[in-house]
């Protein structure tokens, strides 16, 4: 029996099978069936959280999940959640190494998230009948559509999952090579017990982060261009004595960039760089509203765990947000993209009607918790790769 990628150790997150999930039935020799989740990203990202809870929910349904990684830093935060990641070397024969990799592991389903990594993929596998899922996650205008991508739709791919409907329609559309292989979208999900409003840990993070009982406003992601902090260090800018303290947790290559020039507009801003999700829940809680001015999201899943945590949120028009929070203003507030007028004046209304914020929040908390569970999310994944490897699951467990 192949051993689980997670550790039993007392660093290990509590699991718990996901709701409704079935068991996979073991069909061959006992031994459980190996998925392996690949990426070469080069920081602790969304996907990183959303690659966790795929293993979760393959380790929980009798599969035998396993992360490849090519970046230490990103393999530590694998092992710091209790996984078990291998490291491949990255740059020139990468789709060598994985390709061994796989042939030694004797995996039977690869999935990525990234457009480097379904060329990777591809290389590896042709010439096996190990198949390749592909979660979309590119967030430029135009899809990738390069030969290799396009021998990827012709060959080993077998699946790609959307992450919000909105994106799937919109990337189907502008090129069709992508529509002969099968879609399907699986949103992301929140843990509504995790993700909770939290009093406590709310009081714990203003002590910690040294706000007081000021308002501010949180904003986590990557410190990348397509995240937009630009777009509300203007809005802040604009807003001038009553714009409020402003704290973002993340980091990545534009953080000295972003530094410099919250210095030069002289903003109040704190930069915390990536924390742990006790401290998160904290700070999610305690804001007076989260914000999100990236209008590129395939999802956003910052923005759902602000929702689960009960906080008003100030997202942009662009994307998968809408699909997130809803159009209709209840559970969150969508402004238009890349406008620092339009973004300064709702946070300026925001801040100045808190019940009204609570409000919108108590919506969001519903909406997030009822539309995207993990626990859907658990059982999506479970059945892509059943659907795969050519198991049944045993339904009812």
């Amino acid at each position: 029996m192949t051993p689980s990628l997670f550790e039993s150790t007392a660093r290990q997150p509590a699991r718990r099978p996901p709701v409704d999930t079935a068991l996979v039935d073991p069909l061959r020799d006992g031994r459980a069936v190996r998925v392996v989740l690949y990426t070469s990203s080069d920081c602790w990202r969304g996907a990183g959280i959303s690659y966790l809870e795929i293993a979760a929910a393959l380790d929980a349904s009798g599969f035998a999940p396993q992360v490849a990684a090519t970046n230490q830093a990103v393999a530590d935060e694998f092992s710091a959640a209790g996984l078990r990641p291998a490291i491949l070397s990255p740059g020139r024969g990468e789709s060598s190494r994985l390709r061994a990799y796989l042939r030694a592991q004797e995996s039977e389903l690869v999935i990525v998230d990234r457009a480097h990594d379904l060329r990777v993929a591809t290389l590896a596998t042709l010439g096996t009948r190990v198949p390749v899922i592909f979660r979309y996650n590119h967030f430029r205008e135009r899809p990738p559509s390069d030969a290799l991508i396009r021998v990827a739709y012709r060959t080993t791919l077998r699946e790609q999952i959307f992450l919000s409907s909105v994106g799937r329609e919109g990337v189907l559309a502008k090129t069709p090579f992508m529509r002969r292989v099968a879609a399907t979208t699986i949103h992301e999900g929140v843990d509504a017990a995790a993700f909770r409003p939290n009093r406590r840990a709310a009081t714990e993070f203003r002590r910690g982060a040294g706000v007081g009982n000021r308002p501010f406003l949180l904003a986590v992601g990557a410190l990348s261009p397509e995240k937009r902090y630009e777009v509300l260090f203007s809005a802040l800018r604009l807003m001038r004595h009553r714009a409020p303290h402003l704290v973002i947790f993340g980091e990545g290559p534009q953080e000295r960039e972003l530094r410099v020039k919250a210095a030069q507009l002289r903003l109040d801003v704190s930069f915390l760089g990536r924390v742990p999700r006790a401290q998160l829940v904290g700070a999610y809680s305690a804001c007076s509203a989260f914000v999100h001015p990236g209008c590129v999201e395939t999802f956003g899943l910052a923005v759902l765990e602000a929702m689960a945590c009960a906080r008003p949120v100030i997202a942009s028009a662009g994307g998968a947000l809408p699909e997130v929070i809803g159009r209709d203003g209840t559970c969150g507030t969508l402004v238009v993209p890349n406008s620092a007028w339009d973004l300064a004046g709702t946070i300026a209304r925001v801040i100045a009607e808190p019940e009204n914020a609570a409000r919108q929040g108590i919506r969001a908390r519903e909406r997030a918790s009822r539309q995207f569970s993990v626990a859907s999310m658990h059982r999506g994944y479970a059945q892509l790769a059943a659907r795969h490897t050519g198991y049944r699951l045993i339904t009812g467990a």
